[in-house]
């Protein structure tokens, strides 16, 4: 399945976990979505901070964390800037935003 559209399937299950001011880790995200392992996870994320990006949005992807270290892992925030990046995913009206299309996350793949 291409990265685009998985990309679309894990916007979905983020902007759930942050309406509701979740965390998730890589291997709860991987089970969503039946995958056998968490390392897979690299490209999709890129695209969805690369949207994010460009609209002007918290970095949805913040959210998505090291079982061990409750730290992102692909997509590094400075610590010092970590709480206030996740309470404005948190603070963000994700459901009041047109849905984003799979089309938004093909048009950052490069």
């Amino acid at each position: 399945m291409q990265s685009s559209i998985r990309a679309m399937q894990v916007w979905q299950i983020l902007i759930a976990a942050a309406h509701n001011r979740q965390s998730l880790t890589y291997t709860q995200l991987a089970a969503h979505l039946g995958f056998r392992g968490a390392g897979v996870f690299n490209h999709i994320l890129a695209l969805i901070v690369k949207y994010c990006e460009s609209e002007s949005l918290p970095k949805l992807t913040c959210i998505v964390v090291n079982q061990m270290t409750g730290l992102p892992g692909d997509f590094p925030i400075k610590s010092e800037d970590l709480g206030r990046e996740r309470e404005a995913v948190y603070q963000q009206n994700w459901y009041a935003l047109s849905p984003a299309q799979i089309s938004d996350f093909e048009a950052h793949q490069n």
